[in-house]
């Protein structure tokens, strides 16, 4: 999987994608290819890259400035590239963009050099820009020079002296000037096939600087997103993933916005199946949703939104959120939910090290049922020992397995000064261990202190206790 793909599955990691601050095209190109990482060895790698490029963001802020300021200047020139593989034949305007690369690629390796300080290595383009710019003017366009063919200058020449001229008829003149004028033009084509064909040399060299400078964007970007933010490097974990005081970026920036506090959490999470319950507006999606972030920015080489991090390296990260219902294949929200949830356990029967995460498990169906089908689900994924997060309202669940508890309203809060706006700011979205797995029963406590109906609120009482 690419990070394209898993961009589709979760708005928390368009958020975090949307607000780095890459400066090429090809940067960007680069960021939506890369690969879902399973090896530890290339996980550390990006880690350690980012790290070093933190520690030097302020005492050589300039200097990643400048670097910075060459990325803007390129183009994605990856046809161009493939196209010289390919040995073909670049017009002006491609062997510009080509020669304008070579240019800034050497600006940055000068830059690293005179700095001390290699981010990234990068394959040197010295024998391109000696082939694209012969008579060294260190000047971005590109041009046939006169010094790739003497026959050339010497028509060029009888050219300038032809427009000067002054002749007896003016189709003579013409004649004349059209036969130089094609006699030219064979010689750039000859000249600009053979540059092409002396191109085709330093091919792997145009392909590795290429990535490296991209790289390079996004190793970059990624440093100062993590500055921003706050993000921690994590760690390699073998079965147990620790997350200390873990948020969400996206709520933690709005709520700031409305000057108010985040309330980060804790979560240790085994390789076997964990139940979360909790009121409505409990922070039971959040947190699942939250846990699924950081897992994607762990295994496509980002810090993580984090104090502190431990993560297993999984295979896969299965994720159902949200509403599936199908206008174009007519499948209720519970239909296509099952269908996805089909297609989860037949992943979990064959392959050992997914992780899977479930928000509100069946809620689209009647209770008993759905309960049942919680059970089913967890007893599958128990028997295999699946790591995996399932959030539900349910109560009494009989699987086997770790439940917590998200905390829910504050026991000493009265109805006064609350309202829709507020609420929140009185629910304590913490865990604890809940070996009952009886989900709190808040929602009629919650609906008065929201101001709803007293009637709705006294009737519903009452078929409580019925």
């Amino acid at each position: 999987m690419q990070l394209k793909k898993a961009l589709t599955q979760l708005n928390g990691l368009q958020f975090m994608i949307e607000n780095l601050d890459l400066k090429s095209a090809m940067g960007k190109r680069f960021l939506v290819e890369t690969p879902w990482f399973v090896s530890k060895k290339v996980i550390e790698t990006e880690l350690n890259l980012i790290e070093k490029t933190l520690e030097n963001l302020e005492t050589k802020s300039a200097f990643i400035s400048k670097i910075q300021t060459r990325l803007s200047q390129l183009r994605d020139i990856s046809g161009s590239i493939k196209n010289i593989g390919n040995k073909l034949i670049l017009d002006d305007i491609q062997l510009f963009e080509v020669k304008h690369f070579a240019m800034v690629v050497q600006e940055i390796i000068k830059l690293q050099k005179e700095h001390q300080l290699q981010l990234i290595e990068i394959s040197g383009l010295e024998e391109v820009v000696k082939i694209l710019d012969p008579d060294k003017t260190n000047i971005p366009s590109f041009y046939i020079y006169d010094s790739y063919s003497e026959e050339l200058s010497i028509i060029r020449k009888e050219l300038k002296i032809h427009k000067s001229k002054k002749f007896i008829s003016e189709e003579e003149g013409n004649k004349e000037l059209d036969l130089l004028f094609l006699q030219s033009e064979k010689l750039e084509s000859t000249i600009r096939e053979q540059l092409c064909n002396q191109l085709v040399k330093y091919h792997k060299n145009l392909e590795k600087a290429f990535e490296s400078v991209a790289h390079l964007d996004v190793i970059i970007a990624k440093a100062i997103q993590a500055k921003q933010l706050g993000l921690s490097k994590p760690s390699i974990a073998k079965g147990l993933t620790i997350y200390k005081k873990m948020f969400n970026p996206q709520i933690k920036e709005h709520l700031q916005l409305q000057q108010k506090e985040y309330q980060s959490i804790d979560i240790q999470l085994y390789k076997s199946l964990c139940f979360i319950t909790g009121a409505n507006m409990a922070g039971k999606t959040v947190l699942l949703k939250t846990v699924a972030l950081c897992q994607y920015l762990f295994q496509f080489g980002f810090y993580i939104p984090a104090e502190n991090a431990e993560i297993c390296l999984v295979d896969k990260l299965l994720l159902l959120v949200g509403d599936l219902q199908s206008e174009e294949n007519g499948l209720s929200s519970f239909a296509s939910e099952m269908l996805k949830v089909n297609e989860m356990v037949a992943e979990v029967l064959k392959n050992d090290n997914v992780f899977v995460l479930i928000d509100e498990l069946a809620r689209t169906t009647n209770p008993i049922e759905g309960k049942a089908i919680v059970n089913a689900v967890a007893t599958i994924f128990n028997e295999n020992n699946v790591r995996s997060l399932i959030t539900t309202h349910y109560s009494g669940l009989n699987a086997q397995c770790r439940k917590l508890r998200v905390k829910g309203l504050l026991d000493s809060i009265s109805t006064k000064n609350i309202n829709a706006k507020n609420v929140n700011d009185f629910i304590d979205y913490s865990l604890v261990e809940d070996n009952v797995g009886d989900a709190p029963q808040e929602a009629l406590r919650i609906c008065e202190l929201l101001g709803i109906h007293e009637e709705i609120v006294n009737k519903a009482q009452i078929e409580l206790k019925k």
